[in-house]
């Protein structure tokens, strides 16, 4: 490139970047004009120079970002070269554009490390440790014995990593025995417990370690948790500062399921606290730490949270626990449905010690407590008496107070899911219906409030309603035996007739039955038989929308953009993109037509591929998904008004 030309360039460049850098300077019509992505490919040695030339480092920040994130550049030396400048903000943004791009810059990476300073080679090895550690060959770490844990830590123990941890009280894991082991006066050495700590405290990115995977065994088990229950209410009590948050890595991963519950009440005083990166933060660890708990707590945000932030974060966390387990979201919520402990009658026993109680899961969700030694039955268990174990007695009673709060938390969530399978016809077979719907009391309960169908190819075979007495029975209230290949799904309105749908409703009302949700009351809406022709509806052409009323919608499974004069809605429990074009008149928004594309399996908010020039046939689309889509728009948009 000539020297003026690049002259010329560098001057739109700074005037990009100057603009860009302050949140509070409009875009000038000049650069509106310029197409700037395309400018800095053709003229990519003059984009180099100037991140390289003497310019604010907040400039720099947005440069790089804008060079090889939006860009997508490749050539990474010149991306790499800025960590000679040493600056903490010039690592981190670099880290997140390389995290994912090991193959193409680790060797790069290494063979600039011995030119690095300190700090910069500290920072190399933990983004060498996050590679390491995201490969499937690292979890085959093995320890034979003790020893080999201790010679282990002795060799990999780093100043660096320890002084992450200096902050910490030494004496919780000063005395902690090794697991199995009979020799009460044998601790694990100190530098054992540090290594695995210094290991996670120093770390940049999420990721868990298989090397103190592997260590973490050979301690004693409740030693270890109790260790870490002390560190970290040391690290609360220290106004819980986010820089030292690392801490939460080992508490998660290797805690107990009553340590990971006490989490989700702390979620919720930091989200109250306005400490919202801390939330999500807690929030992905435990979709890596997906044990039952962690998975409900999961569950609960994204179905329920009234933020959408969290309900994202999640659901993206939730969605990768269910991709290690080789399930798909709605499979994986289906499993961690809890039981309480109640047995399929809806019945659990509680000890005292010396007496037992009987509490009965009732069909309103109420519980009732019958004493077997006075055969009463009561509303709450008693106090304990001096004859009781007041340990277990305390400890039932304390368990018995918080019941009644989760059990109607958790119908509120399996409303939610329950919604959403109306809308999306979501099937089971025979055998997993029955496992989730009917041996589990608490949905045992809400099923026999709802119509199901056996469906074949789409189409409504038989409805049918679940009883209390463990019978089926057919809307003129006849038993049906369910075949063992039935395909089972929540009826929708749009699927029954009228004469069909008027009995289903009578026979509830006269058992006096409320449902748990409104499904034979779903909007119903039909196409014309000139719409199942074609692949967009244009009846409300024409309609003036508010596009921003689309917001008041968004759910964990649906999200919005726009995008050159198209509203985009991506809807992940349909599986579906809605695309809204419109234009602009004045200060009016006239809606032109309304058509959907199908959204990858790849695909979500962030990962969407636009525009989508697919049209789908309005005929291949289930039509309660038609209902949901059109119930939605017209409640947003008031487009029958």
């Amino acid at each position: 490139m000539k020297k003026k030309q690049q002259t010329d360039a560098a001057v739109l460049f700074d005037a990009w970047c100057e603009v860009y850098s302050a949140s509070d300077l409009p875009l000038p019509d000049t650069l509106r004009e310029i197409q700037i992505d395309e400018l800095i490919r053709k003229n990519k040695q003059a984009a180099y120079h100037y991140l390289y030339s003497d310019i604010p480092l907040k400039k720099r920040l947005v440069w790089l970002n804008k060079l090889f994130s939006d860009c997508g550049l490749t050539d990474y030396e010149q991306l790499l070269g800025l960590l000679k400048e040493n600056s903490k903000l010039i690592r981190r943004n670099i880290e997140r554009l390389l995290l994912d791009k090991e193959k193409k810059t680790r060797k790069l990476l290494e063979q600039l490390y011995p030119e690095l300073d300190e700090e910069s080679q500290n920072w190399a090895r933990q983004l060498f440790k996050y590679w390491d550690n995201t490969h499937a060959s690292a979890a085959k770490i093995k320890f034979r014995n003790k020893q080999a844990v201790i010679d282990y830590c002795s060799k990999h123990i780093e100043l660096y990593c320890t002084q992450q941890i200096a902050w910490l009280p030494q004496k919780p894991y000063t005395r902690l025995h090794w697991a199995n082991e009979t020799d009460v006066d044998e601790f694990v050495p100190r530098h054992v417990i540090r290594y695995v700590l210094s290991e996670y405290m120093s770390l940049n990115q999420v990721v868990r370690l298989h090397a103190c995977d592997a260590i973490v065994p050979f301690i004693e088990e409740e030693e270890w948790q109790a260790m870490m229950e002390e560190l970290f209410r040391y690290w609360q009590s220290d106004s819980a500062e986010a820089n030292r948050r690392m801490l939460l890595l080992p508490y998660c991963f290797y805690g107990s399921e009553q340590q990971i519950a006490r989490l989700s009440p702390l979620i919720k005083s930091w989200s109250r606290a306005s400490r919202k990166q801390l939330s999500r933060f807690v929030l992905k660890l435990l979709g890596i730490k997906s044990s039952p708990n962690a998975l409900r707590i999961l569950n609960e945000w994204m179905e329920i949270s009234p933020n959408g932030t969290y309900r994202t974060t999640s659901w993206n966390a939730f969605r990768q626990a269910a991709i290690r387990k080789g399930m798909t979201v709605e499979e994986l919520a289906d499993q961690i449905i809890p039981t309480f402990g109640f047995n399929s009658p809806a019945e659990k026993e509680v000890s005292y010690g010396t007496r037992t109680f009987r509490v009965t899961l009732n069909p309103d969700f109420t519980l009732s407590v019958f004493d077997l030694e006075k055969q009463k039955v009561s509303k709450s268990l008693p106090a304990p008496t001096k004859h009781d174990d007041r340990k277990k007695a305390e400890k039932a009673r304390e368990e018995l107070s918080t019941l009644n709060k989760v059990v109607k938390t958790q119908t509120k969530i399996q409303r939610k899911r329950l919604e959403q399978s109306l809308k999306n016809g979501r099937t089971w077979p025979r055998k997993i219906w029955q496992t989730i719907f009917i041996e589990n009391p608490v949905m045992r309960y809400i099923t026999t409030g709802l119509v199901w169908g056996v469906y074949k190819e789409g189409q409504l075979r038989k409805s049918f309603r679940y009883m209390e007495n463990g019978k089926c029975i057919t809307v003129d209230e006849k038993e049906f035996i369910l075949s063992d290949d039935a395909i089972i799904s929540l009826v929708h309105p749009v699927d029954l007739t009228s004469e069909i749908l008027s009995g289903w409703k009578k026979q509830l009302d006269d058992l006096g039955i409320t449902p748990l949700l409104p499904q034979l009351t779903a909007p119903v809406y039909y196409l014309s038989e000139e719409e199942k022709q074609v692949n967009t509806i244009t009846r409300y052409s024409g309609k003036q929308v508010y596009i921003s009323n689309i917001y008041n919608f968004e759910t964990a499974d649906i999200t919005t953009r726009i995008e050159n004069d198209i509203l985009y809605i991506i809807d992940r429990s349909l599986n579906i993109v809605i695309q809204l074009p419109f234009v602009t008149e004045g200060n009016e928004v006239l809606l032109k037509e309304i058509y959907f594309s199908s959204l990858e399996e790849d695909e979500d908010m962030e990962t969407i591929r636009l525009p989508k020039n697919e049209k789908l046939p309005l005929s291949a689309i289930p039509e309660r998904i038609i209902c949901s889509i059109l119930n939605m728009l017209i409640n947003a948009f008031s487009l029958e008004k």
